[in-house]
């Protein structure tokens, strides 16, 4: 889903000083989704400002489903190796009793994992962070009281948020481009068409205030919201990697829409 859906905010200066890794409630949980629930029973809208606090909550709850995917791309990369070393261990130790050579080494190869986990960690709550006090921090300011057609919507469900996308344009877009950011659902209400909803929604905005190019950047992690930007139309047209050689198999995807 979103949208990292963007690299950075693009508002606001970046904060990356001070970390402060929030915990929030969760808004929705699997078990208070009825067996029946579906697409229909969602309300595409415009934000309101009362809606503020459900839209962080909503942002972080979808991005922290990111660090479990980021880590599927960048882990193999690292336990391929550890497992064909542990496999000629295992096999000395059946042979030669070398037992106390292979428990350290297993030892550092679980600090190393570890260690490379909580990284992916940091890096994703540093950029949640990021956006939570930028343009998330006064979504009214940012996206629904400029006159250049930037707007936030929200997918409402059962009276609660679920889900947010935001359309901006501001002094580095080109004029005629507008960029989607901040796609996120919250995890209990996915696999209801939600996403696909939002994007209708904004689509049919960004054709009414005349906009040529619609663009976004998400990561080769996304995999589900890469798929459904395609079906909608959008098209790769760069890749770029990580800037940490840490995470080097993850990459930056750039997309852009003709409308």
């Amino acid at each position: 889903m979103q949208s990292l859906a963007s690299r950075k905010p693009t508002t606001a200066k970046k904060h990356e000083d001070d970390v402060c890794y929030a915990s929030y409630p969760k808004a929705i949980s699997g078990d208070q989704l009825s067996s029946t629930a579906n697409g229909s029973d969602v309300r595409i809208r415009a934000f309101n400002v009362a809606d503020l606090q459900d839209c962080r909550e909503v942002f972080t709850q979808g991005m922290e489903q990111l660090i479990t995917l980021i880590a599927r791309v960048v882990f193999p990369k690292y336990v391929w190796p550890i497992a064909a070393v542990t496999v000629f261990f295992l096999v000395l130790a059946a042979f030669q009793w070398t037992i106390t050579i292979f428990l350290p080494y297993i030892f550092t190869c679980a600090v190393i994992l570890t260690l490379l986990y909580i990284h992916v960690y940091m890096e994703c709550w540093k950029f949640i962070n990021s956006c939570l006090a930028t343009d998330l921090k006064d979504i009214v300011k940012t996206y629904m009281s400029r006159n250049d057609g930037s707007r936030m919507w929200v997918a409402e469900w059962n009276g609660k948020v679920v889900g947010m996308v935001g359309l901006i344009h501001n002094e580095i877009h080109k004029p005629g481009v507008a960029e989607l950011q901040r796609m996120s659902v919250s995890p209990a209400c996915r696999r209801m068409g939600i996403a696909r909803k939002l994007l209708d929604e904004l689509l049919r905005h960004a054709k009414d205030q005349r906009f040529e190019t619609l663009v976004l950047t998400t990561t080769s992690a996304q995999t589900p919201a890469i798929l459904l930007y395609k079906k909608f139309g959008f098209k790769l047209v760069a890749v770029f990697p990580y800037p940490q050689k840490i995470l080097g198999d993850l990459q930056y995807c750039y997309f852009e829409l003709q409308l």
